[in-house]
């Protein structure tokens, strides 16, 4: 039976094949457009100031991928949001190509690049680097990447400190969204032109040391920022005591010594990003592990859905090497008969390690470990922790429950969790041999 993708594909090569230039609506303003050359496209249709406007994203590939469309669906949403603002894409697009042309020097994205090259050598480890890689590409290089330095203003970093990320199924501004990176985005922005300022000062041009003449860094807080932010970011409502991500694996690596059944629970729900009634009430028939999958029933989860949680490695290995006690099917069976451990066992036992921190607050090291070092996008991390999307325009362009992209997610947390520590590495590697 065919897919949907592979009907509209079906359908769009009819249409090229046709020869007739046309525009056909796909929703939200996306358009397949073909030209008269022959020429295909994906262009975003809208209105601005009672004027039709038509903007290409990008030429079309045949066969589209499901992953792609929804790549293009999400980006038409975006741009969706901008026009309603009063912004018009094409406009921008243009004025910074214009920008370039008639300026020299190179633009924000290059210069960071540069940057990054240049002082990668002088950061502590790979790990630094590439999370100002991947910060700078998820969130600011689409939107100011293509901007000159010296251009850049207060509203341009506003439009990255101030624009949609989902988080647990809201859609906030990134600044109170995830407070903590989206301060790291404002300092290495700020950085990034103070850098720029100080090479074009010491160049012999006088044209280019003139275009940074009385320039104010806009990305410093105390030149507007501090008047549009709150000072740490407006806390996202329901956080939990977390341990920051970047102490997880070595906190992970001390669990792994202990053998009870406490510390074995609390190790799947870090590697699995579960919630604690999740992991506890787990039965040995909700685990495939020839196919590496756990599906936990709806009538466990929160949203009330059924849930697959692709099992890493590391899970896989921990699941195997547990006792499965017969006539109880608990994987993580407590002291009454037939009973699963208490949901107080976790959370005591981390007490006794790390005072003041909850088992939750995991899903939240694991979120922002996703924003500040990954670039999977934030609708596959919230699928992971299985956040119900509020917002009902995104959650009608998040089709099925996106296990193959979850998948390569858990692998790379579970490759972070056990990577980072030497010692760890090498009992993994014993593990596994």
């Amino acid at each position: 039976m065919a897919t949907k993708i592979d009907t509209l594909n079906r359908e769009l090569r009819n249409r090229v094949k046709a020869g007739k230039p046309n525009l056909w609506s796909h929703g939200n303003g996306l358009c397949f457009a073909l030209a008269k050359n022959g020429t295909a496209s994906w262009v975003i249709r809208y209105t601005v100031n009672a004027k039709r406007r038509v903007m290409t994203l990008e030429q079309h590939s045949d066969p589209i991928t499901d992953r792609k469309l929804k790549e293009l669906e999400m980006v038409a949403l975006e741009y969706r949001d901008r026009i309603k603002a009063g912004v018009d894409p094409l406009a921008m697009r243009e004025a910074t190509a214009n920008r370039s042309k008639s300026t020299s020097g190179d633009t924000f994205e290059t210069f960071a690049r540069d940057y990054i090259a240049q002082h990668e050598s002088d950061w502590k480890n790979e790990k630094h680097r590439q999370q100002w890689e991947n910060t700078l590409t998820q969130y600011v290089y689409p939107k100011i990447g293509r901007a000159l330095p010296h251009e850049i203003s207060v509203d341009d970093v506003l439009s990255v400190l101030q624009q949609s990320h989902i988080r647990r199924g809201k859609k906030l501004p990134l600044w109170d969204a995830v407070p903590e990176t989206a301060s790291r985005v404002r300092m290495r922005i700020e950085t990034i032109i103070a850098a720029a300022k100080s090479k074009a000062l010491g160049s012999a041009n006088p044209e280019i040391k003139a275009l940074w003449k009385d320039h104010h860094n806009p990305a410093k807080w105390e030149d507007g920022l501090q008047h549009w932010l709150g000072k740490k970011g407006k806390q996202f409502k329901g956080n939990f005591a977390a341990m920051a991500f970047a102490d997880v694996p070595a906190f992970v690596t001390e669990l792994r010594e202990k053998t009870d059944y406490s510390a074995k629970a609390l190790t799947l729900t870090i590697l699995c990003a579960t919630r604690t009634s999740e992991t506890l009430n787990a039965t040995w028939d909700e685990f495939d592990l020839d196919n590496a999958t756990w599906t936990i029933p709806a009538i466990r989860m929160k949203a009330g859905v059924e849930h697959r949680v692709p099992l890493s490695s590391a899970a896989i290995t921990l699941l195997k090497g547990l006792h499965r006690f017969a006539g109880n099917p608990y994987v993580f069976p407590g002291a009454k008969r037939n009973q699963p451990l208490s949901n107080m066992a976790m959370l005591e036992m981390l007490r006794g390690m790390r005072d003041g921190l909850t088992v939750h607050g995991f899903r939240s090291a694991f979120r922002d470990w996703c924003s500040e070092t990954t670039l999977h996008p934030d609708t596959i991390a919230e699928a992971a922790l299985a956040h119900t999307i509020k917002d009902k325009t995104v959650a009608a362009y998040r089709r099925g429950d996106a296990f193959e992209r979850r998948k390569q997610l858990m692998q790379q947390w579970c490759d972070y969790l056990l990577v980072s520590n030497d010692n760890y590495k090498q009992e993994w590697q014993r593990l596994i041999a």
